[in-house]
């Protein structure tokens, strides 16, 4: 039995909070195929059989190269209102309002001075518009408006879910090459009909003369029995029914 997918979760914790902290699909694509070079070497390792072992590094690959997919631009926009927020005047406003109010200031004063009640009289009045249109200003709120916001961090649980399906399917692939090469050699060393004939008659020939061949002669015919993927059993009860 394979274990690749056990590799795998091995790799997750570790991917999975590298994951968090990107924002560019092209680096989390590139942290994915880190994860699975990974996964692929140590499950590589622990195989024994060569066929099997370029079997998974072919299928290894072509998940490596599906990876290219997570680079893929995709962006989501987010409209969300701004916090109503007091508008500031404007600094060129501010001092123009500043020279007019001075501006009355010394005309108030002066017609004041001169007993001229008409003009200072008005120019109070200027005075009290230029302040209340001052204050009117500062106060006035904005209008909402929407921002814009675009997202391009990639779904790490949807992503590692999808990773968790593929390895469980490379597990499944590979364990049934693995049956499938079992027989493939099975079949490369099964002896014909005529081979079995003369097999079965060697056999038969060595339980005749027994206590008479030595014991290394019987185990050198089992020996090369199992060469031609035969097996020699024994006449046992267990076996009874196969002879």
């Amino acid at each position: 039995m394979t274990n690749v997918f056990d590799h795998w979760q091995a790799q997750k914790p570790a991917l999975r909070a590298a994951l968090e902290e990107q924002t560019d699909p092209a680096g989390a694509a590139d942290r994915v195929r880190h994860a699975l070079l990974q996964t692929e070497q140590n499950a590589l390792a622990e195989m024994t059989d060569e066929v099997l072992r370029q079997q998974a590094g072919v299928l290894m690959s072509q998940l490596k190269t599906s990876v290219d997919l997570v680079d893929c631009q995709t962006s989501a926009q987010v409209w969300t209102p701004r916090r109503q927020a007091d508008k500031p005047a404007a600094r060129g406003g501010i001092a123009l309002w500043g020279a007019a109010l001075l501006v009355q200031l010394a005309l108030g004063g002066y017609c004041y001075l001169k007993g001229l009640a008409l003009g200072w009289l008005l120019a109070l009045a200027a005075l009290l518009a230029v302040a209340w249109a001052l204050v009117r200003e500062r106060r006035r709120p904005t209008a909402p408006e929407d921002e814009v916001r675009v997202v391009l961090k990639p779904d790490v649980e949807r992503l590692l879910t999808l990773m968790d399906r593929q390895m469980r399917a490379i597990d499944r692939s590979l364990n049934d090459l693995a049956y499938l090469n079992e027989q493939l050699r099975g079949g490369l060393q099964t002896a014909d009909a005529a081979t079995l004939a003369r097999a079965a008659d060697l056999m038969e020939a060595l339980y005749e003369c027994d206590g008479e061949v030595p014991e290394a002669a019987g185990e050198a015919a089992r020996k090369m029995l199992a060469v031609m993927g035969l097996t020699a059993l024994d006449y046992t009860e267990e076996n009874r029914r196969l002879f």
